[in-house]
């Protein structure tokens, strides 16, 4: 009986310690010290493709004039993957064989050829030439494609029926 009853102080002296220290050293509670959160962020991205590849004219008069949007092209500058407003810009950077490009203000001779672009229906229509690149559109907003057409002037003569081939880049930029 004496075990029982010392038992008994014990468990009771136990509990009482326990609660009369309880409010002296509350028990730890665990806190976030370190949280995260994310940066999102997007490089801007020039993106330039432009659909239709070529444009054969086949066998032209001298002294015609050719337009892409009357036989059936119509070039799109494909820019869905641009994440900034940009100017297009053209510029002939390889001339023909035989041919030159007329220079800017001026028109065709013989075997000089002028290229006008538009990008507004003919609104507006600027010439393109090999010196330096020509801004076609401007301010294009981000993602969305520009469509343009061309011009082609045939030299008013030529020295030569060979086939002509001329590359124009088209560049973009940022606005």
């Amino acid at each position: 009986m004496q075990k029982t009853i010392l038992l008994k102080i014990t468990l009771v002296f136990l509990i009482l310690t326990s609660l009369t220290f309880y409010p002296l050293h509350p028990p730890q509670v665990s806190a976030a010290t370190t949280d995260t959160f994310d940066i999102i962020v997007q490089g801007e991205y020039l993106y330039i493709n432009i659909t239709n590849t070529s444009w054969n004219l086949g066998v032209v008069a001298m002294g015609s004039h050719h337009w892409t949007n009357e036989t059936g092209v119509t070039w799109i500058a494909d820019l869905d993957n641009t994440s900034v407003n940009t100017d297009l810009s053209l510029q002939i950077t390889n001339d023909a064989a035989d041919w030159s490009a007329a220079t800017s203000g001026n028109g065709p001779g013989a075997d000089v050829y002028r290229l006008n672009a538009s990008s507004d229906n003919w609104s507006t229509e600027h010439q393109i030439v090999t010196a330096s690149d020509t801004v076609i559109a401007s301010n294009i907003p981000a993602g969305n494609n520009q469509t343009f057409d061309t011009r082609f002037d045939a030299p008013t003569s030529t020295s030569t029926g060979d086939q002509q081939t001329i590359t124009i880049t088209a560049t973009l930029a940022k606005h």
